[in-house]
């Protein structure tokens, strides 16, 4: 992800340099430097890498106004020539313009309402201590083993992941499964793609925070968990 926005910025630069592509430049960037923005804000990056995403902002959208008659000729006032489609009264086609909407909001209530325990766990969660066959993992043991988690992420369609690092999410170095939680036992099952699995159960369980005990291969494992974000 970051070589190919790397690419769209060092792209759309050079279309910058040249008159003919200005037009281009701008619109190829403002996307990008407004998702930069919104990440800088919502994952709170230093305030000197803020400022200049919010700068460049600003100047691509000054560039865009340079060419504002341009674009409203082009976004506005251009002629759909596609053939139109004759369905009868102008209801129905407003009707059906809105149908994709109400069809999508209530697939997502009923993925919610047949998956309730996908809501429970759902999020990221911190490990705030964990107990492998009696011994307490250090702050510092993720660095040289990998079963050393620091976070524990459920996802949507019973997904899961631990993870060791406590500062960003590496694929190559977490345990990826699925699983299946009992809410009204407090049974968790984890199956990890690397064919093994843990029976747990959670205790102490709140919308925050959760205690989870179960076997690991010959592991015993007590974990105790905070909600990090849902």
């Amino acid at each position: 992800m970051a070589v190919i926005i790397a690419l769209f910025q060092i792209g759309g630069s050079i279309l910058l340099l040249y008159r003919r592509t200005t037009l281009l430049g701008a619109m190829t960037l403002l996307p990008v430097m407004v998702n930069i923005v919104l990440i800088n804000i919502f994952y709170k990056i230093s305030i000197g890498a803020f400022f200049n995403s919010v700068l460049y902002s600003v100047a691509l959208v000054f560039l865009l106004l340079l060419h504002r008659e341009r674009l409203k000729l082009i976004f506005w006032d251009l002629v759909d020539q596609l053939p139109g489609i004759p369905l009868g009264r102008g209801w129905v086609k407003h009707s059906l313009r809105v149908l994709p909407i109400a069809v999508a909001f209530v697939s997502l209530k009923a993925l919610i309402a047949t998956h309730p325990y996908d809501q429970t766990l759902k999020g990221t969660w911190q490990v705030e201590k964990l107990v492998r066959n009696g011994q307490v993992q250090q702050a510092t043991a993720w660095l040289t083993n990998k079963k050393a988690w620091s976070r524990i992420y459920f996802a949507g369609y019973e997904g899961c992941a631990f993870s060791p690092n406590p500062y960003r999410f590496d694929p190559g170095e977490s345990l990826f499964g699925s699983y299946e939680f009992d809410s009204l036992q407090n049974k968790l099952q984890v199956a990890f793609y690397s064919h093994d699995t843990l029976r747990a159960t959670l205790s102490n369980r709140t919308t925050e925070a959760m205690r989870l005990q179960g076997i690991l291969r010959h592991d015993t494992l007590d974990i105790q968990l905070s909600r990090l974000r849902r």
